[in-house]
């Protein structure tokens, strides 16, 4: 059974997609390619590192934590390094 993906989300976003041969670059090793899926994704990373806290009076703050941010960019960097891009027969 095929899988339906369902675009209409993808094209109602105002987010729009990496393009095809960007990806491939990347899982190739191209560093510029690479580099345009991390920016793609660092809002994304940003987030994810970002903490909450709060001070002595009580008062919310929020901060990102730098190394988190590094660690979690290496690791979208590795994994797309990983990443098959041929389709698995069953």
């Amino acid at each position: 059974m095929k899988e339906i993906i369902d675009l209409t989300k993808i094209l109602n976003s105002h987010i729009k997609p990496l393009e095809f041969e960007i990806i491939e670059g990347a899982l190739k090793g191209d560093l510029e390619c690479m580099q345009k899926v991390v920016d793609y994704y660092q809002p994304y990373l940003r987030k994810l590192a970002t903490k909450e806290l709060y001070d002595a009076d009580g008062k919310k703050y929020y901060v990102m934590d730098e190394s988190v941010r590094c660690q979690l960019e290496n690791k979208l960097m590795a994994s797309v390094l990983k990443f098959n891009l041929e389709k698995k027969d069953k």
